[in-house]
C-alpha cells in the first residue's frame, strides 16, 4: 500500500482524541443512510419530483458502488497496517469509499436544489459552501476512523458528484418530456 495514504491515517488517529473519534463516528452516519433520510425529506417537502429521483439516484450509486467494491477488492487500511485501528467497526473492502460517496450524491443533489429553489444569494452561498465542503468532511471521518485510504474516499466523492449529475440530467430531462406531454393532452 501507499505508505503516503498509510501515513495519513496515523498522523490522524494519533492526533485525534477520544471526544474527536465520537464526533467523527456520528458525522460519518451523515454520509449513510441517515443522510439519505434527511435529505429526501428536505426534498419531499420542497421538491417532491425532485426527492424521488434523489433516492432513485441514491440506491443505484450505492448498489454500483459495492459492485466497484467486489471487483477492485481492495483491503481496508486496518487490514495490513496493525498500527491504523478501524475506529469505523468496518469490515469488506475499502475502494471507493460509500460513505464519501453517498455524501457527494447527498451533497449535488442538495447543492442543485439550493440553486433552483433559493431567491438568496447569501442562501446559495451558504449552502453551496456547506454543500462542497460535506463529502470532504464525511471523507475526512473515514480516514480518521482508519476505514478508508484518501484514493477511497477521492474516487468515492468523484462517482458520487458523477452519479449525482446523471441523475439530476435525468431527472430534468423527464420533467422536460412530462411537460411536453402534458401540453398535448390539454391542446387535444
Amino acid at each position: 500500500m501507499n505508505n503516503f495514504e498509510v501515513n495519513i491515517i496515523e498522523f490522524l488517529q494519533t492526533n485525534a482524541s477520544i471526544g474527536w473519534l465520537s464526533l467523527f463516528q456520528f458525522i460519518t452516519t451523515l454520509g449513510s443512510y441517515l443522510g439519505l433520510f434527511i435529505v429526501f425529506a428536505i426534498l419531499f417537502v420542497r421538491q417532491r419530483k425532485l426527492s424521488f429521483a434523489f433516492a432513485v439516484t441514491f440506491i443505484i450509486a450505492s448498489v454500483s458502488n459495492q459492485l466497484l467494491k467486489l471487483i477492485i477488492a481492495r483491503d481496508r487500511p486496518f487490514v495490513n497496517n496493525p498500527q491504523i485501528i478501524n475506529y469505523g467497526g468496518e469490515d469488506g473492502y475499502s475502494m471507493p469509499s460509500g460513505h464519501s460517496l453517498n455524501s457527494a450524491v447527498i451533497a449535488t443533489f442538495l447543492f442543485y436544489s439550493i440553486l433552483t429553489t433559493s431567491k438568496y444569494k447569501t442562501t446559495k452561498i451558504l449552502g453551496g459552501t456547506f454543500c462542497v465542503l460535506f463529502p470532504f468532511l464525511i471523507a475526512y471521518s473515514r480516514m480518521v476512523l482508519g476505514v478508508h485510504y484518501l484514493s477511497d474516499t477521492l474516487v468515492g466523492i468523484t462517482l458520487g458528484v458523477f452519479f449525482a449529475i446523471i441523475g439530476i440530467l435525468i431527472y430534468k430531462r423527464i420533467l422536460k418530456w412530462l411537460e411536453k406531454n402534458k401540453r398535448k393532452v390539454n391542446s387535444q
